[in-house]
């Protein structure tokens, strides 16, 4: 999906709109940073630092138990959630789940 979004020009065109990705496996976002060296990607160490940084964050995870996993950690998505973010989880998740997580970035502002 990340390449998509540079192939399709929405993101990564310069410093102002950047691609910035994170995966648990580090060597994934750099091998994207290397396809893509005239794009501006920036690699961020967690979750949090990705929500962080951005006003939107799309989560893509395999499993609605690694979802879970990525969105409580210490530095994962919920913990870099504050006022104004929107966080879109493209996993697929109980209706339960998907009502749980979007109550706590609501709660923390987002």
């Amino acid at each position: 999906m990340a390449a998509r979004l540079l192939q399709q020009g929405v993101a990564g065109q310069d410093k102002k709109h950047p691609l910035v990705i994170w995966n648990r496996t580090r060597a994934k976002c750099e091998a994207l940073k290397e396809e893509y060296p005239d794009k501006e990607i920036i690699i961020k160490d967690s979750a949090k630092e990705v929500v962080e940084a951005c006003g939107i964050t799309y989560s893509m995870l395999s499993t609605p138990e690694v979802a879970k996993l990525v969105f409580e950690a210490d530095d994962g998505v919920l913990a870099g959630v504050g006022e104004g973010k929107s966080i879109v989880d493209c996993a697929t998740l109980a209706e339960e789940d998907m009502k749980r997580m979007s109550e706590a970035v609501v709660k923390k502002g987002g």
